[in-house]
C-alpha cells in the first residue's frame, strides 16, 4: 500500500466467525475484566520448531465488532476483539499469524525510516542509546576505526569522518560497531549467567528479528536480538535468564517462571520495562 500509516488485518471474517460460534458453547463475559490491557505473548510454535519466546507486546481493546483484527502503527500492535472471544483464542490466532506479523512489523519499520519518523540522525553530536544510556556520536577525520571514549561530557563513540557528511555511510559504521559490541557484551553476560546457574546451551547467536528479543529452540540453542545492546543491563540479563530457563521448561508454566526468578530475582521489574520497548522504533 502507498500509505503505510497503519497495517490492518482481520484475522477471520464473518463466515469463519459463525462457524467458530457454532462449534462451541458461548463464552460468558467477565464484567471484572478491563476493556483494555497490554499483554505479552510468546507466539510459540511447535516445540520442534524454532521457539519464539518472549516478547511481542500488544494492546488489547474490546470492541463491538464481529471479527478479531489488529493494527500495526507507531504504538506497536493493537488487537481489537469482541468480548466473547477469550484471550487464549486471540493468542492462538496470533500464533498462526506470527510470521506475517513479524514481516509487517519489519515493513512498517522500513517505512518509518523512509519518511523520517525515526528521530536519530547520524551526524556529529547525535545520541544513540547504549546499555540504557546515551552514547554521543563524534565524527573525526583522524579516527581510523570506531572507538568508544569517556569525556567530561559523557561517553562518546568516535567515527571516521571523510568530510562528505554521508549519513548512510556513518550509520553503517555505527551499526557495525553496535553489532560487534552486542556480540561481545551479550556473550559475556550469557557466559556469566550460564556459569552461575549451571545451565548450558548448545550454542548461541545474535538475531536481527523485528518482533522478538530472544528464542530458545528444542535443540537447546539460543538466539538473542543484537538490539538488546541499546537497553539497560538489567533488561538484557532478564532476557538472557528467560532464554536459559527455557532449557529446562519449554513453556511459560509456573515452573518456568519460578526458574526465571531463581536466575534473576525480581525479574518482574525488568520484564515490565521491556514491554514498553517497540523494536522498530530503535535507531537501527
Amino acid at each position: 500500500m502507498s500509505d503505510f500509516k497503519q497495517l490492518i488485518l482481520d484475522l477471520f471474517g464473518d463466515a469463519e466467525l459463525e462457524n467458530h460460534q457454532a462449534s462451541k458453547a458461548p463464552l460468558s463475559r467477565n464484567p471484572n475484566k478491563s476493556s483494555q490491557a497490554t499483554r505479552v505473548t510468546d507466539f510459540r510454535t511447535k516445540e520442534s520448531d524454532f521457539s519464539l519466546t518472549p516478547v511481542i507486546s500488544y494492546h488489547l481493546e474490546r470492541a463491538s465488532r464481529r471479527t478479531v483484527g489488529f493494527t500495526i502503527d507507531e504504538r506497536g500492535l493493537t488487537v481489537r476483539a469482541p468480548r466473547w472471544v477469550s484471550v487464549a483464542e486471540i493468542e492462538s490466532m496470533l500464533r498462526k499469524k506470527s510470521s506475517w506479523i513479524e514481516r509487517k512489523m519489519a515493513e512498517f519499520a522500513d517505512w518509518q525510516k523512509k519518511v523520517g519518523t525515526q528521530s536519530v540522525r547520524f551526524v556529529d553530536g547525535a545520541e544513540i542509546p547504549y546499555l540504557g544510556r546515551p552514547l554521543r556520536l563524534h565524527l573525526d577525520a583522524t579516527i581510523a576505526r570506531p572507538e568508544m571514549k569517556d569525556s567530561v561530557e559523557g561517553t562518546e563513540l568516535w567515527i571516521n569522518d571523510t568530510g562528505d557528511s554521508d549519513e548512510a555511510r556513518i550509520k553503517d559504521w555505527v551499526q557495525s560497531w553496535f553489532k560487534n559490541e552486542a556480540k561481545r557484551y551479550i556473550g559475556l553476560r550469557l557466559h556469566a549467567i550460564s556459569q552461575a546457574s549451571g545451565l548450558q546451551c548448545r550454542g548461541w547467536a545474535l538475531s536481527s528479528a523485528k518482533g522478538r528479543w530472544g528464542s530458545c529452540s528444542s535443540d537447546k540453542k539460543i538466539r538473542l536480538n543484537w538490539r538488546l545492546i541499546h537497553l539497560d543491563p538489567e533488561v538484557i540479563d532478564y532476557v538472557i535468564s528467560h532464554e536459559l530457563a527455557h532449557l529446562q521448561h519449554m513453556d511459560h508454566s509456573p515452573a518456568f517462571w519460578a526458574k526465571v526468578g531463581k536466575l534473576f530475582p525480581n525479574y518482574e521489574i525488568a520484564r515490565a520495562r521491556l514491554k514498553g520497548v517497540y523494536i522498530p522504533t530503535l535507531p537501527f
